[in-house]
């Protein structure tokens, strides 16, 4: 680049924005991303673009700290006065939410039933299947469980919508 070309602005001796960060970050680079501008004028407009958006950003008091805008937006799938599956009054019957413990020769098994009292659990033990089930107002509860060998009931607590049972082994 010549210094009186009509191109330009600026001189040959002239450092770069670019040039200057390129230097800063890995001394003696800056005269390496020059000489390359020399020899590629793709490369040279495009180092002339980014001076002019810096030095553009430091005039008008560029910020790094992002400027973050959002929103949220929510919108029902369900019609306007069409009611959702949760609003029918249907009585579908729910799985409560069930956690199994092996602790070797008894079995503990936790249910959720939350809003049924205990009077309205029942319970079920047939070979190696357990079977729970409660209906109280418009909730109902059902779970299945397959169980390793023949049980019986060895102990039941019902508190706070939690049932647990626990099973030992019937060697009948």
């Amino acid at each position: 680049m010549k210094k009186d070309d009509p191109r330009t602005s600026e001189t040959e001796d002239d450092e770069s924005v670019v040039e200057s960060v390129v230097n800063d970050m890995l001394p003696g680079m800056g005269s390496l991303v020059k000489n390359l501008r020399k020899r590629s004028p793709e490369l040279d407009q495009k180092i002339r673009e980014k001076d002019r958006e810096i030095k553009k950003r430091l005039e008008e008091g560029y910020s790094p700290e992002p400027t973050v805008t959002h929103s949220v937006k929510i919108r029902s799938l369900v019609p306007p006065g069409q009611k959702t599956a949760e609003e029918r009054p249907e009585n579908k019957t729910i799985e409560p939410i069930t956690d199994i413990f092996n602790e070797g020769d008894l079995l503990r098994v936790v249910i959720e039933m939350p809003g049924v009292t205990k009077e309205k659990i029942r319970i079920a033990l047939n070979d190696r299947s357990l079977e729970i089930s409660a209906k109280e107002g418009g909730k109902r509860y059902k779970k299945e469980i397959t169980l390793p060998w023949h049980g019986k009931v060895a102990k039941e607590r019902y508190q706070n919508g939690i049932l647990e049972l626990v099973l030992e082994q019937n060697d009948a």
